[in-house]
């Protein structure tokens, strides 16, 4: 059995940027409040309590290690979005190389998206749905299971993000002539992130995760 005491302080990093793909006045993309941590030990989430300014989220998970007694981390996000057309939202990844398989993976942190809710009086209602992906469309957190070799597993992870990915679209978004920035014309979403404290190998894992909002399939309203 190992020694608790002699695991070295392991952390994760990853850092939360938007980039709008097309004109700002058809599509934005910002924070959509203040991102929250629960159950970290040494951790921490920066980011913009205001609608108005960019999506730059810094998480840091902290103590990843059985020296964290919490069952799970776990980092909500809230995302606000704004059209004047059909959209898409995608999302990339770049991570640092990891060879130690027994080090923090991809696969060891989960990542979802729910909580579709209206920013307020110049929010379009529409008829049609706005859909999250499957495999993303749930709360990582709630959902942890042990794969075969013990390591805790979601339902999605950062291992299923590629190049692009998308996550979520739907029909168009803003009722203002133009999807600038203000704080009722939009919808917010939360993007959730889960890691389980467990036995890792010693080191450091740094990723960056780059949403854009772009246009997106047909969608009547």
């Amino acid at each position: 059995m190992k020694n608790i005491l002699g695991i070295p302080i392991l952390y994760c990093v990853f850092t939360l940027l938007s980039l709008s793909s097309v004109s700002a006045q058809t599509f934005d993309i910002s924070s959509g409040g203040a991102p929250t941590i629960t159950g970290a030990s040494g951790g921490s989430v920066t980011g913009s309590s205001s609608v108005l300014n960019d999506l730059i989220v810094t998480i840091h998970f902290g103590e990843v290690s059985p020296l964290n007694t919490n069952g799970i981390v776990k980092v909500i996000v809230p995302i606000a979005i704004r059209s004047q057309q059909e959209y898409q939202v995608g999302v990339s990844i770049t991570s640092s190389t990891i060879a130690n398989a027994q080090a923090v993976q991809k696969t060891d942190i989960g990542f979802g998206a729910n909580n579709f809710r209206s920013m307020g009086a110049n929010a379009r209602i529409c008829t049609s749905p706005h859909i999250f992906y499957s495999p993303f469309n749930n709360d990582p957190a709630s959902n942890v299971t042990i794969n075969g070799s013990g390591r805790a597993a979601y339902p999605s992870s950062l291992n299923n993000i590629g190049a692009s990915t998308v996550i979520l679209s739907g029909p168009r978004l803003s009722q203002t002539a133009k999807a600038t920035r203000r704080s009722d014309n939009g919808y917010i979403f939360d993007a959730i992130f889960a890691i389980t404290p467990q036995y890792y190998a010693a080191g450091s894992t740094t990723v960056t995760l780059t949403f854009t909002i772009s246009a997106g399939p047909a969608a009547g309203c």
